[in-house]
């Protein structure tokens, strides 16, 4: 029979509670076992984030492809989003997608997505699914775009071409973001080529005009043929009180047209868009007519359009000029009427991008640079006042109205050479003598008739813009001068291009194209 020594085993007991050798192993392994799983746990948030916001950029990305997209159904707007998720995510290997939709719902596209996460402590924690969720408002805003072009002489050349290019480009990409749209009709695009005037209307027959009612087929009703503005302020260019600018075309020889050209204003009305209206004749837009200038057989020196015999022994030269009888049946040797007028025609808002796109091949470089004259045209095209009424009301709900203007130089107003006593050549804005530039004269030199154009491109573009009208201004190979006159115009620096070579003028339309898309993420 065994016996226990309980004295041996009382000190074998003591012993051992004092012998201290592998404690330190013993307590770390007994940590590890409870650390390791806290720390692997730390891991898991820390990836878990990481993957959700990867996730979220991923998702946001492929509903605004989705959004972006010409898919109408939800069934095509899944099926485009499902494979931009799938190109744009970026996941840890042992995660995995679970599920993900892209629906419509009225004008948004709605994504969702979740995902498991790469878990190291999954036997310890327990791991939720990573989700994310996305909304991309489709564009719903109506858009009328003007296009306002320089067209002038400088522009002649590989200037023009890439012009034609970049602006025809620039119509493709609006017309591309207005079939991504919700809404009827949802972009109108509009043209004005410029130079120192602008045509509203192309080579239009006076054969079947009414000298009495001063009305005529294609005749627009607000032009003033008469000019009573010029004469109220004693500066017609005719000798003859109201002479009618279309009856002098029909009594002249060789069938002659209006070609279509229209001056300036008289101001204030040159940076408004003031309808016209009775009271006042300067509302009115009056016809271009570039008169016959003196003939140089009494002392004068050669006039830049000289196109009849003045008829008279008169040594005047103003006499000569402003003779009414020399035109009676008449034919025009050289120069004419519409000198000077040679543009395409302007192009109404319109939703036809082919016709607008032929418009823009058929623009030609000619004449000299007046800005505000084919700015202002431009907001004539976008305002729901006459001469067009063509733009939706100011204010109206869903519509946003954008300019878009190019040029590729500083205003100019040529002076004469001495023996020219008109003090500037007939243009959008007739002869300096008649008023229609305010803060310059015949007598003005080049630079002040240049400072005087600024002062009313700087009044009109703040009088547009105060009309919520978004404004891009873009600056083309322009080595003279200040930019400050264009940046300022735009309504914001980031909305003023200062191009300094012509083969980036597409690279700078895509920027503006871009930028008019209105797609954001909403959530």
């Amino acid at each position: 029979m065994r016996t226990f020594d309980l004295t041996a085993i009382k000190a074998r007991l003591t012993s051992g509670a004092r012998d201290e050798s592998g404690a330190a192993a013993i307590i770390f392994a007994m940590a590890l076992v409870l650390l390791a799983p806290l720390t692997l746990g730390v891991f898991d948030i820390y990836i878990a984030s990481n993957q959700r916001q990867k996730l979220q950029d991923a998702l946001d990305a492929a509903a605004l492809y989705a959004a972006r997209s010409s898919a109408q159904t939800e069934t095509d707007i899944n099926e485009i989003g499902q494979r931009a998720l799938k190109a744009n995510l970026q996941s840890f290997t042992g995660s995995a997608l679970i599920t993900s939709s892209f629906k419509l719902d009225g004008a948004k596209v709605i994504g969702s997505a979740e995902m498991t996460p790469l878990a190291l402590a999954a036997g310890f924690f327990q791991h939720g699914n990573v989700t994310a969720t996305s909304e991309v408002l489709r564009a719903m805003d109506r858009l009328e775009v003007a296009l306002v072009l320089d067209n002038t002489g400088s522009m002649a050349g590989t200037k023009l071409s890439t012009l034609k290019t970049a602006a025809k480009d620039l119509v493709d990409k609006l017309e591309a973001a207005g079939n991504r749209s919700t809404a009827d009709d949802p972009i109108k695009i509009s043209l004005v080529p410029f130079s120192s005037t602008v045509r509203v209307a192309h080579n239009v027959s006076v054969k079947n005009y009414n000298t009495s009612t001063h009305t005529g087929p294609d005749i627009p009703l607000w032009i003033d043929p008469q000019a009573k503005a010029h004469w109220a302020a004693g500066v017609d260019i005719f000798d003859v009180q109201h002479t009618d600018r279309f009856g002098v075309l029909k009594s002249m020889k060789g069938g002659q047209v209006w070609g279509g050209c229209v001056e300036s204003r008289r101001p204030p009305y040159d940076v408004k868009d003031t309808a016209p209206f009775k009271s006042d004749m300067a509302s009115y837009f009056v016809p271009y007519f570039a008169p016959d200038e003196p003939d140089d057989d009494e002392g004068y020196w050669s006039f830049a359009n000289d196109y009849l015999n003045d008829g008279t022994n008169s040594s005047d030269w103003k006499t000569r000029q402003h003779r009414t009888a020399k035109y009676s049946n008449k034919t025009p040797s050289g120069g004419g009427p519409n000198e000077g007028c040679d543009l395409q025609p302007i192009k109404r808002l319109t939703t036809d991008m082919d016709g607008l796109k032929n418009a823009i091949d058929d623009m030609v470089a000619s004449g000299t640079t007046d800005i505000p004259m084919g700015l202002v045209w431009g907001w004539h095209t976008l305002s729901p006042n006459a001469p067009f009424e063509d733009g939706a009301a100011y204010g109206a709900k869903n519509n946003r109205k954008i300019i878009i203007l190019m040029t590729d130089g500083d205003n100019v107003n040529n002076t004469t050479a001495w023996y020219n006593y008109n003090g500037s050549y007939y243009g959008g804005r007739a002869y300096l003598w008649q008023g229609l530039l305010d803060g310059a004269n015949e007598g003005s030199s080049g630079a002040a008739r240049t400072q005087a154009m600024d002062n009313r491109l700087a009044l009109l573009c703040e009088n547009i813009k105060a009309k919520d009208i978004v404004l891009y201004t873009v600056r083309v190979e322009v080595r003279t001068g200040d930019s400050a006159l264009l940046r300022n115009c735009a309504t914001d620096p980031e909305k003023f291009y200062d191009v300094q070579y012509v083969s980036q003028l597409g690279a700078a339309f895509d920027a503006i194209a871009g930028s008019i898309d209105n797609l954001r993420i909403t959530k």
